[in-house]
């Protein structure tokens, strides 16, 4: 046993001078694997990116900002800033287009300091979230929201053209995120409709579903008035100096929650 061992080592100890002198030292490997040794590793230098490369990656970039304070899109001229969490995700398929940016003199500039903020103010939101929760029973959070379009500008005159021009441009973020959300039904309010199809047109389909093109497709769109008319009605009945004032202020108001209501009804069928 002992000169069988001593033989073996010898044999090592021979095998592995001639490895040493070789400067070639065998890697083990099973016997159904690769030798390394005939491995390829092919190298190609990077070349530069294509433009559908570069858009691409813009556009990504841009589908992760959605809730940065300086959203970065620069399709538009005369942008002050693109205004934070412009794009709001919800729950259920729907998908509100407002505007809380200004579109003329007698607007005063306004920037969102808290994230979820969708309206200018709170009592806006509330008025708002009773209309979502008397029509359909639950949270307006649970819809989708989008600033239409996506950012504050300079120039704030009401150049109809102008503002033609910047919702037309945001159209691309806008088919994104529906497209992305599966969006299958869009509600416009305000001031967000009127750059969108002009104050005739908005006027004229108010309350009223119509096919809307987006991206090649027709997806269900309903117009109404933004829900500031309720608060403006609000703020009136508490300055009037007569009963009667009072009673044609709540009248008035009523009448238009019941017009909100029975246009928002028209959707139920999309949740």
């Amino acid at each position: 046993m002992n000169r069988y061992i001593l033989e073996k080592y010898s044999e090592l100890i021979s095998e592995l001078k001639f490895t040493i002198n070789r400067k070639e030292f065998p890697v083990f490997k099973f016997g159904d694997e690769t030798d390394p040794a005939e491995y390829s590793f092919p190298w190609k230098p990077v070349g530069i990116p294509s433009t559908v490369q570069i858009s691409e990656e813009k556009r990504e970039k841009q589908r992760n900002s959605r809730e940065l304070a300086n959203f970065p899109c620069t399709l538009c001229a005369g942008k002050i800033a693109g205004i934070r969490n412009y794009f709001q995700i919800g729950r259920i398929p729907i998908l509100v287009l407002h505007y809380s940016g200004s579109t003329s003199p007698k607007e005063k500039p306004f920037i969102k300091k808290q994230a979820k903020q969708i309206f200018r103010d709170k009592v806006t939101e509330v008025t708002w979230a009773d209309l979502i929760q008397k029509t359909f029973g639950f949270s307006f959070e649970e819809f989708f929201y989008e600033e239409y379009p996506a950012c504050t500008f300079s120039s704030v005159e009401f150049v109809e053209s102008d503002w033609q021009k910047r919702v037309e441009a945001c159209k691309i973020h806008l088919e994104e995120n529906i497209k992305e959300f599966g969006i299958k039904a869009v509600l416009v309010l305000g001031s967000s409709a009127r750059l969108i199809f002009g104050a005739e047109k908005a006027k004229e389909i108010l309350g009223k579903e119509i096919l809307w093109e987006i991206g090649g497709k027709q997806i269900p769109l309903l117009t109404l008035r933004s829900p500031e008319a309720l608060v403006f009605l609000e703020e009136k009945s508490k300055k009037v100096d007569s009963e009667s004032n009072l009673f044609q202020y709540g009248k008035e108001k009523h009448e238009l929650e019941e017009v909100f209501i029975q246009h928002l009804t028209q959707i139920k069928k999309y949740l």
